[in-house]
């Protein structure tokens, strides 16, 4: 008979967490170009649906990953590993970004579009993307590092 441990169950926890938290952040380089090909005014709903995503689902998710991988490190004896210390600043990191930088940026582009300021539109637009570039990368850099077990 397979048992299922509670260690297993906060397991795919964290697992579905990262999915849903981070799958559509995937996505968004396609996106980008998507919208760049868009009206200003167009862009004004994609930009706002970012920044509600950020708040209500990147951001909770990110919690849940963070609380399950604490209780997975913690039952496991875990956080002298660097495939669990690596991660998890990567974590607090986005964390931080999502706050600080997505949340604010991604809610001045829905304004910069709205009001057709082209120009200011572009610089922050340009930004956004190489930031979140980088965290995508951060996303995929955590995932390797917790499935390989990278410093074991």
């Amino acid at each position: 008979m397979l048992a299922v441990l509670f260690y297993d169950v906060v397991k795919w926890i964290h697992i579905m967490a990262v999915v849903i938290a981070f799958g559509g952040a995937f996505t968004y380089p396609i996106w980008f170009r998507f919208v760049r090909s868009a009206s200003l005014t167009d862009r004004v709903m994609f930009h706002r649906a970012q920044a509600f995503l950020g708040q209500w689902v990147i951001s909770p998710g990110l919690l849940v990953i963070v609380l399950a991988g604490v209780y997975m490190a913690t039952d496991r004896h875990y956080w002298s590993k660097v495939w669990v210390t690596v991660p998890l600043l990567i974590a607090i990191g986005l964390g931080a970004l999502g706050g600080v930088f997505f949340g604010p940026k991604e809610k001045q582009l829905a304004e910069l579009a709205q009001a057709g300021d082209a120009a200011e539109y572009d610089r922050v637009f340009g930004l956004v993307r190489n930031v979140t570039f980088g965290a995508i990368l951060a996303v995929a850099v955590a995932a390797y590092m917790m499935v390989t077990k990278v410093g074991s």
